[in-house]
């Protein structure tokens, strides 16, 4: 299985919350509480993989892997992109491939 692991930044805001993925830029939700955001973003991500994957997205909105500090408003998300699905944690195995931002173009 070859994953991507994306991270994602949680704001409150005057009524919720709001949700953007730090790597992909236009990936972005809210919810009334951050278990409704993580599952919105797994909604909206696996729609955008699943665009990915049919080659509708444009190259500048391919996600940009980059390194971030964690902190308590930041949280990642594992995807099979062959599938476009999100992995529950509880699924990844060590030994499956993690896809880099070096090697996503051979997906594409």
């Amino acid at each position: 299985m070859e994953t991507i692991t994306l991270t994602y930044r949680v704001q409150p805001e005057k009524n919720g919350f709001s949700v953007a993925c730090l790597d992909w830029s236009g990936v972005f939700s809210q919810g009334e509480n951050i278990s409704e955001c993580k599952k919105n973003m797994i909604e909206v991500t696996e729609m955008f993989l699943d665009l990915l994957k049919a080659k509708e997205l444009s190259k500048e909105q391919i996600p940009v892997i980059k390194k971030h500090i964690a902190n308590p408003f930041t949280f990642q998300l594992t995807f099979d992109l062959a599938k476009a699905k999100f992995v529950p944690e509880s699924k990844i195995k060590f030994n499956s491939k993690i896809k880099s931002i070096s090697n996503l173009a051979s997906f594409l």
